[in-house]
């Protein structure tokens, strides 16, 4: 019977935990004609969506299957004043015993935030580090051959750029994004339209890579 129990309790923790993770169900990695890097990253969970700006900060929060206003420019990023709920998601932020996390979103719906700090000298602080079990990085002094601050990963997606070996493109600009190929016109091309986009191949309903 205490057997029993037992693993009822341990199957209730695991359901419980199950309703915290929100796995990522789809990312659009959005890039530009004659740009380099990527322009901003949209995440879907469960629950919410969340936009990322180049710099590897917040740039948008919104509900999924919710009617009533979410507007982002509604909230003030700050843990005194910022609001606790956008749309119908609940929202906690870092106190001021969080140094550079202060006023920060610590967690929506439950799910945790967690970003660069100090103690994270090699790369730039204030920038997501993660959201619930995904990852994510950034380029840095350790990888030599591409511009440091650039997305490196989200979880498992790994981002790759053209650069000094890729003699014919343009230094920067995005070749893949997990299996996600990105071609552009280059110097075979007329100069006006080196740096355009020619082709983006393997999107699927999960990854997908779009033009802005």
């Amino acid at each position: 019977m205490k057997t029993k129990i037992l693993l009822m309790a341990s199957l209730m923790l695991v359901l419980t935990l199950g309703g915290k993770a929100q796995k990522l169900l789809k990312a659009n990695f959005v890039i530009a004609d004659y740009k380099t890097g990527i322009q901003h990253t949209v995440l879907t969970y469960p629950k919410f969506v969340i936009g990322m700006d180049t710099n590897g900060n917040i740039a948008f929060l919104k509900s999924r299957g919710y009617n009533g206003s979410s507007d982002w420019g509604d909230f003030e990023d700050h843990s005194a004043s910022g609001i606790e709920m956008i749309g119908n998601l609940k929202v906690t932020y870092y106190g001021s015993t969080d140094w550079d996390k202060e006023g920060k979103i610590k967690s929506v719906e439950g799910v945790l935030f967690n970003y660069y700090d100090r103690f994270d000298i090699h790369d730039g602080k204030g920038k997501l580090k993660s959201i619930g079990d995904e990852k994510i990085s950034y380029n840095n002094a350790f990888d030599i051959h591409e511009k440091a601050g650039t997305l490196k990963s989200v979880g498992n997606i790994s981002i790759k750029y053209n650069n000094a070996f890729d003699i014919h493109e343009i230094k920067g600009t995005v070749k893949s994004v997990g299996p996600v190929k990105i071609t552009y016109y280059n110097k075979f091309d007329v100069e006006s339209l080196r740096g355009k986009i020619r082709s983006v191949k393997g999107n699927s309903r999960e990854l997908a890579v779009t033009r802005l």
